[in-house]
């Protein structure tokens, strides 16, 4: 993890070094040569032109095992109607370095679909990718998005990246929802309420073994109900049950930081409403100890805390795990008899705090026209049509009639036909992700079968968020946390980088204390060491920003379980 944040580092500051000639020099004709060149753009054997799109998509692209676009009807549809042929390129490790050097050298690709928030900000300073609206008036005056591309949305990537640079995948805002409205209030939940990261029962192994929704709802009960699992013998096809799972090596960040943090009602500011690392709260001491109890009592084994999500779903698709705390979305949970119930509430009575977007966010996967890109037309015209309700039900759901039926209502039904070809053919995310739409899906969709993977999804995301005590807040006030607050060559900036990297290691080494005095020395340690860096300070610089945010957005976060800790 280390090496990577250094290559990238390098690359960055190489980049850095580089803009500063290429913003000079414009983008004049040797530059585009340059670029069309290494990207390989040019007519294809079939007379249509090659689209050079780079990516640095986890999770969808060339480098994801059994990846394909053979069998996509949107890639045909883009050959045959845009004259468009699909070159992906996505290098299966360091994707932020290796266009690091391309922004550097100025030999770009035609489109990029990026998630890399310094690598989008090294693009705009370089003056190498489009604006949206220009892009669009220049190449397709009458292109929809020129019209209902969503204000708010608009508005927030303008905020972040400073303008319209970019098409977002995901949208999900007011906005977006007059384009699209849910059909559902399922769908209001989840948008409300709904996070990836809960608590998940095995239903099947608490039916057997007589435990109920009353047992693990409290802190107590819950180690009552693992120690009845732990003794009891049940097996799953001849093989032992697993008490509790977090999200395998991912825990630290998904399990600890998220699920148990908000369960334990951590948020990040103080009683007086000043921002605080999470880590500083007295709630993440008793995430941090609700860990540690696991490990000593022998309920969560902290091999399965080293292992990769591949290994996780072994487990998790043998049903032989009791509790979940992890990424609900990790698994296809098709028939998987998990069921939440919210929060396990603490002993102490600390309300469950979730942060929520309630503003328009900027999506996740940021694609992004290089202004030395060849065939700018076609390019214009697929990203008006892939965002059109045309281009998103061929993406979402196939051929009308084939693979899918629509009723006068708008809701899609798969056929069989259809759900076979996307368990197959598009399997491993063949769909064109960086245009997904979030509130489309939710408008078109029907309310899934409780037994389907996203019966199941729908099911558990909300569960923290509807709990009666729960409260949920403004996550989109700490949206300056995914950019750059602190300059990192600075003293302050220096150990701030000390702090991430101490963090995640002395984390791993209190919650698996071998006795509570071990635990507590460690954790003593980590708020000694945070000191030794300054964390007063970091947090100072932190709460300036925040501040901003509060007054911009109207809005401010509390400390609603101060009053259990003075």
């Amino acid at each position: 993890m280390k090496k990577r944040s250094v290559q990238k580092g390098f690359a960055l500051a190489l980049a850095g070094a580089m803009i500063v000639g290429l913003a000079a020099c414009g983008s004049g004709d040797a530059a585009g040569t340059t670029a069309g060149t290494a990207a390989g753009s040019g007519d294809t054997a079939s007379g249509t032109s090659e689209l050079y799109w780079f990516s640095d998509v986890s999770g969808w692209g060339p480098a994801t095992a059994n990846w394909s676009t053979q069998e996509s009807p949107a890639t045909k549809y883009i050959e045959e109607n845009f004259g468009l042929t699909l070159n992906i390129e996505q290098p299966p490790t360091d994707a932020a370095t290796k266009l690091g050097l391309m922004i550097a050298s100025g030999d770009l690709p035609d489109l990029m679909s990026i998630t890399d928030a310094d690598v989008y900000k090294q693009l705009v300073a370089a003056d190498k990718i489009w604006d949206m609206k220009t892009f669009l008036e220049t190449y397709d005056p009458e292109s929809h998005l020129l019209t209902d591309f969503p204000e708010d949305i608009k508005q927030a990537l303008t905020d972040t990246y400073g303008g319209w640079y970019s098409f977002p995948s995901h949208m999900e805002s007011a906005d977006n929802r007059e384009n699209f409205p849910p059909d559902d209030q399922i769908w209001v939940d989840v948008v409300e309420k709904g996070t990836n990261g809960c608590i998940m029962f095995n239903k099947e192994i608490m039916d057997a073994l007589g435990i109920t929704q009353e047992d693990v709802q409290t802190e107590e009960g819950f180690y009552a109900a693992c120690e009845k699992v732990k003794n009891s013998g049940y097996q799953v096809d001849g093989q032992s049950v697993l008490p509790v799972v977090l999200q395998c090596n991912l825990w630290i960040g998904t399990s600890l930081d998220g699920v148990l943090a908000n369960n334990f009602g951590v948020v990040p500011v103080d009683e007086n409403g000043n921002y605080r690392h999470s880590e500083l709260a007295p709630g993440y001491k008793n995430a941090l100890k609700f860990v540690n109890n696991l490990v000593q009592n022998g309920y969560l084994d902290v091999n399965t805390l080293t292992i990769d999500e591949t290994a996780l779903k072994t487990y998790l698709d043998a049903k032989r795990v009791f509790c979940w705390i992890g990424n609900q979305a990790q698994q296809d949970k098709t028939n998987m008899p998990w069921v939440s119930y919210g929060p396990i509430v603490a002993t102490n009575g600390a309300r469950p705090a979730v942060g929520i977007n309630q503003s328009a966010g900027t999506g996740w996967i940021q694609t992004v026209v290089s202004k030395d890109c060849k065939n700018p037309e076609k390019i214009a015209k697929l990203l008006s049509w892939a965002s059109s309700r045309e281009g998103l039900l061929l993406n979402y759901y196939g051929i009308e009639g084939t693979d899918y039926t629509i009723d006068d209502a708008g809701i899609v039904t798969r056929t069989e036909e259809g759900t076979k070809v996307l368990a197959e053919s598009y399997d491993n995310n063949v769909l064109l992700w960086p245009f997904a739409n979030t509130s489309f899906e939710r408008n078109t969709e029907p309310v899934p079968d409780p037994t389907t993977n996203r019966g199941v999804e729908v099911a558990l995301m909300p569960a923290m968020g509807k709990y009666q005590d729960t409260y949920i807040y403004d996550d989109s006030l700490l949206n300056f946390k995914s950019g750059q607050v602190i300059e990192p060559s600075s003293d302050l900036g220096i150990k701030e980088g000390q702090v991430k990297t101490y963090l995640e290691s002395q984390k791993a080494k209190i919650a698996t204390a071998a006795s509570d005095e071990i635990f507590e020395t460690e954790y003593q340690n980590m708020i000694d060491t945070l000191n030794k860096y300054d964390i007063t300070g970091i947090d100072a610089e932190y709460d300036k920003v925040y501040k901003e945010y509060c007054e911009k957005k109207s809005g401010s976060i509390e400390d609603v379980n101060a009053a259990l800790y003075q």
